[in-house]
């Protein structure tokens, strides 16, 4: 049985309209609009899959998740997590899954990260061996051994981050969300969690669904992408392949010497066009650099998105 399974999900919010009328007419006579969220959204994900989930703002990406979590209802569809229905909210279901969202705090502020870890094993009435042992291996593997006893908030973001991420995952979820966990990071600190998120999912063998705007996140960690377009799923397969329906496009990176000047350019182009833009290059000056690169996994979804609109 898949991890997750969704058959024909749609989400229709109602947005109130201003009449013209005034507050009063409003508040009797309320007019609304729908908004559709997920339009008959299938997809199904593997026990131990660690999954891209990606679009522009307002696709669908986080309505997806909060409904995957049993934190909003569907208007229509069918959803199993776990072999639960989400939104019933069960505890046996809500004890089995995380959701990671960046820079939302659940630490206490004035408080070691110690002492809210020690509230949420409670909570989930975990065995003191095991709530050892989890937080002996995840402060390990993110290198915070040191910090769980010092004041939240005497940490630094990313360091805040990554006892944040223990809280989230200290119960041993099988299935893990994660909304933008590297949100708002810098380089190192956002290395630093994917280095966490790749060790996470190959030692545990948890199921892990990712949204981001960051793509560099999806390429590190994910062997297959999804991605999300105005409510409705534009493509689901191996990341390797999407990147491959663009393999003839190419960015090329060209340094040139004119007037005693050193010039640089970039081009999307075919990668037929190299020779070309050589001997237009070469004319304009002495060429210093000719360099190309295949798409990023960034420009291949700006190309997808921009045909589907």
């Amino acid at each position: 049985m898949s991890a997750i399974s969704v058959r024909k999900l749609r989400k229709v919010y109602l947005r109130p309209l201003r009449s013209g009328a005034g507050w009063l007419g409003d508040l009797f006579r309320r007019q609304v609009e729908e908004v559709t969220a997920l339009d008959g959204v299938s997809f199904s994900i593997e026990r131990g899959e660690f999954i891209g989930y990606v679009g522009l703002n307002g696709a669908g990406k986080t309505t997806t998740m909060k409904i995957l979590a049993g934190i909003l209802h569907p208007t229509s569809g069918e959803v199993g997590v776990l072999g639960r229905v989400p939104w019933k909210r069960e505890p046996a279901f809500l004890r089995r899954i995380g959701f990671v969202m960046g820079q939302k705090q659940q630490l206490w502020w004035d408080l070691p990260a110690a002492d809210t870890f020690e509230f949420l094993r409670t909570i989930y009435d975990i065995p003191r061996q095991k709530f050892s042992k989890s937080i002996g291996e995840m402060s390990e593997i993110l290198g915070v051994a040191e910090l769980i006893q010092t004041p939240v908030r005497n940490l630094s973001l990313g360091e805040r981050a990554k006892v944040e991420l223990i809280a989230s995952l200290l119960h041993d979820p099988e299935v893990v969300f994660l909304d933008e966990p590297t949100l708002g990071m810098d380089v190192l600190a956002q290395r630093n969690m994917r280095s966490f998120f790749a060790e996470y999912n190959r030692r545990y063998h948890k199921t892990m669904l990712l949204t981001t705007h960051n793509l560099s996140d999806v390429e590190a960690l994910c062997q297959r992408v999804i991605i999300i377009h105005q409510g409705r799923i534009i493509w689901d397969g191996d990341l390797d392949d999407l990147l491959n329906r663009y393999d003839r496009e190419r960015v090329f990176r060209i340094a040139y010497e004119a007037s005693g000047r050193l010039q640089e350019e970039k081009i999307e182009a075919s990668k037929a066009e190299a020779a070309r833009l050589l001997s237009e290059f070469s004319a304009k000056g002495r060429v210093v650099t000719f360099e190309e690169e295949r798409l990023n996994l960034e420009r291949v979804v700006a190309r997808m998105l921009e045909s589907a609109s």
